[in-house]
């Protein structure tokens, strides 16, 4: 069961790597204004720190399935000895590489959007500055 679960969530965590991927595209080529680009890019960030986070679980549960099979399987069947392997620094590296894009979009938005609200009440005081009105 824990085998099916590793696997469904490794599909799951590429089906939304891709998304991201969808999502980044259309931001690039499609979006007519910054903001609605920005709001892109905040959701394809949001969608791969969970992918990031489902395949680390996935590929922790995968392993754990693996070292529990070694350990409790037939004595002729098990290695003497063995090390994680390739695809578990694969997955440590993935699952880097997806929070460090994901924090640096956010991080990216929330900048962006803080500077945008203090161009606007910058303007909104000159505006007041320039224009002011006699008092009635």
């Amino acid at each position: 069961g824990v085998l099916w679960l590793s696997i469904v969530a490794e599909l799951l965590y590429i089906i939304l790597l891709v998304a991201g991927v969808i999502l980044m595209s259309v931001e690039m080529y499609y979006c007519s204004t910054a903001i609605d680009g920005l709001k892109l890019n905040a959701f394809s960030a949001l969608l791969t720190v969970l992918a990031g986070l489902l395949g680390m679980v996935a590929h922790m549960m995968y392993t754990t399935v693996f070292q529990m099979t070694v350990n409790l399987g037939p004595e002729d069947w098990r290695p003497h000895t063995w090390d994680y392997g390739w695809s578990y620094c694969l997955a440590w590296t993935s699952f880097a590489c997806c929070m460090a894009a994901a924090v640096t979009t956010i991080n990216k938005y929330t900048k962006t959007i803080l500077e945008f609200k203090h161009k606007r009440q910058m303007l909104e005081r000159s505006i007041r500055i320039e224009y002011k009105f006699p008092a009635q």
